[in-house]
C-alpha cells in the first residue's frame, strides 16, 4: 500500500510526477498542482504530448511503454523518481496497474523507491476494484445496491443466463469504456462470438435503465478527501464523456463514504459510474485512478491540496468544463432539436480544458500533436482512441491471471452457478428485477 503521508501544512514545494502526460487530466492536474506552489514532472512512452509543451511542467521523461514493458517502465519511473528527487508520484491511468503489481512482487530496494511514492491502494485492492465481477461483490459486501451479476467464463455459462426473462449487459470482466458491451434482450438471439474464455471472463449484469451520472475522488487513509459528481450528458458515443458540470447529490456521496468505509487504511483516487432510478441507487463499474472529474477543480489548487495537505476538496456546483475536440465529435443521430440547441449552448458557453492564456503552447501544439499521433496510427495499424491508450493499458495474461486469481482467492468470494440462475429469476420477479431495468457506460478517460 502508498507509504505517502500528506503534511497538515507545508510551504516547501513538493516535487509531483505524474505517470503519463498525455490526456486532459494530466495537463489539468498539472496546472493545479503548479498552481499550489509544487513542481511537475511527467512521464510517457510518446516522445510528443500535451504535457512536454506546458510551463507547468518542469520536465518530461520517456519510459518504454508499460502494455510491452511493465519492468522497462518501471525502471523510467524510478529513474525519474531518482533524477528529480520526486515526493509523490500520481497514477493517471492505468499505468496504476502496471506499477503496483511489478513493486507488489519485486522486494529490491530500488522498487520500493517508486511504491512508497505511490499514491494508489495496494494491488489486491486495486484488482477487487477493477475487475467488475470482484467489485459486485465487493458492493455487496460493503451493504452497498448493486446490479444482480453473474460470471461468465465460457459460451456455455452466457447462453445459461436468464437472458430470456430479463435484459441483461455482458461485458468483459477488465473492460474498458463500452469496449466489447452486448445489451441481451428477451427474445433476440444472443450473439455469436462473444471472446469469452479462461482468460476473458466477462460479467452479465441486470440492465438498469435510469439517470447516469459518474464520481470522482481522492481517498486518503480511508477517508473522502476530495469529492465531486457529474451527470452523464455528452459523450462520444454513448461511452465517454465530454462536458462535465458539477452537481450536489447527497445519496452518491453516503454511497461513496460506505464504500471508503469498506476500504480502511486506503489512500488513492476513485471513481465510479452511477445508475439512479425512481427507487434505486447502484454503481455499476469503478476505476481506482485519475478520471475527467479533475476538471471540475480546473483553475484551482483545491484538489492539489486534497492530495498534499489537510485540505478536504468539494467541487463547487455549478463548475463546467469541456473537452472541445470531443465536444466536436458529439452526433446528433437520435436526438431532437431541442436536445441539438442545449448541446450548442454547452459547446459555445464553457471553458475548454486545455486551453489556458497562462499556458498557451499546448493549445497551439494541437496540429502538430495531432500529425504525430495519426502518424502512430498508421504504424500501428489502429484507430486513434485505440492507438491513444494502448501502450498504458493493462491487459493481464495467462501468467497473469493466474497469479491473480491466486491473490483474490485468499479472501474468497461467492460466485452465482449460472445453472441456478432461471430459478433465482423466477425467486426475485417482485424485488430488484421489477424495478426499473438496463446498465449504462458513463466514463471518459
Amino acid at each position: 500500500m502508498c507509504c505517502w503521508m500528506p503534511k497538515k501544512k507545508s510551504t516547501t514545494p513538493l516535487n509531483i510526477l505524474l505517470s503519463n502526460g498525455r490526456f486532459p487530466v494530466s495537463i489539468d492536474l498539472a496546472r493545479q498542482f503548479r498552481m499550489a506552489g509544487h513542481n511537475v514532472y511527467v512521464v510517457d512512452p510518446m516522445h510528443y504530448h500535451v504535457c512536454k509543451f506546458s510551463n507547468s511542467v518542469k520536465k518530461s521523461y520517456w519510459v518504454p511503454a508499460p502494455h510491452v514493458d511493465a519492468e522497462g517502465y518501471l525502471a523510467g519511473v524510478r529513474h525519474a523518481v531518482e533524477d528529480a528527487n520526486i515526493d509523490l508520484i500520481i497514477p493517471m491511468h492505468e499505468e496504476i496497474f502496471h506499477l503496483a503489481e511489478q513493486t507488489s512482487h519485486l522486494s529490491d530496494e530500488n522498487n520500493q523507491i517508486v511504491l512508497k511514492r505511490l499514491f494508489a491502494p495496494d494491488f489486491e485492492t486495486l484488482i477487487r476494484l477493477h475487475n467488475k465481477w470482484e467489485f459486485s461483490q465487493f458492493l455487496r459486501k460493503a451493504g452497498c445496491d448493486a446490479p444482480r451479476a453473474w460470471l461468465c467464463r465460457n459460451m456455455d455459462d452466457v447462453r445459461a443466463l436468464p437472458h430470456g426473462e430479463m435484459e441483461l449487459a455482458l461485458k468483459p470482466v477488465y473492460g474498458r469504456a463500452a469496449t466489447n458491451v452486448y445489451h441481451l434482450k428477451p427474445n433476440t438471439p444472443l450473439p455469436e462470438k462473444v471472446g469469452v474464455n479462461s482468460e476473458n471472463e466477462y460479467i452479465a449484469q441486470e440492465w438498469i435503465t435510469g439517470n447516469r451520472y459518474c464520481s470522482y475522488s481522492v481517498l486518503r487513509d480511508g477517508k473522502v478527501f476530495a469529492f465531486a459528481v457529474y451527470p452523464v450528458v455528452d459523450t462520444i458515443d454513448e461511452s465517454s464523456c465530454v462536458y462535465f458540470q458539477s452537481i450536489e447529490h447527497a445519496g452518491i456521496r453516503a454511497y461513496v463514504e460506505r464504500i471508503a468505509d469498506a476500504l480502511p487504511g486506503v489512500n488513492g483516487q476513485i471513481a465510479f459510474d452511477f445508475i439512479e432510478t425512481d427507487n434505486r441507487l447502484v454503481a455499476i463499474e469503478c476505476n481506482p485512478r485519475a478520471t475527467s472529474g479533475i476538471h471540475l477543480w480546473s483553475g484551482t489548487p483545491d484538489l492539489a491540496y486534497s492530495f498534499t495537505q489537510s485540505s478536504p476538496a468539494v467541487a463547487k456546483p455549478g463548475a463546467r468544463r469541456q473537452i472541445i475536440p470531443g465536444m466536436l465529435m458529439w452526433s446528433k443521430k437520435n436526438t431532437g432539436p431541442g436536445e441539438y440547441l442545449k448541446h450548442m449552448k454547452r459547446l459555445m458557453g464553457t471553458k475548454d480544458v486545455m486551453f489556458s492564456k497562462r499556458d498557451l503552447l499546448p493549445s497551439l501544439m494541437q496540429p502538430f500533436l495531432l500529425t504525430s499521433y495519426y502518424e502512430i496510427c498508421r504504424e500501428r495499424e489502429m484507430n486513434i482512441s485505440t492507438m491513444f491508450q494502448w501502450d498504458l493499458v493493462w491487459g493481464p495474461g495467462r501468467e497473469q491471471l493466474d497469479n491473480v486469481r491466486k491473490l483474490l482467492a485468499r479472501e474468497g468470494g461467492g460466485e452465482v452457478n449460472v445453472g441456478e440462475m432461471k430459478k433465482d429469476v423466477e425467486g426475485e420477479r417482485s424485488g430488484s428485477l421489477g424495478r426499473d431495468s438496463g446498465v449504462g457506460i458513463g466514463e471518459s478517460f
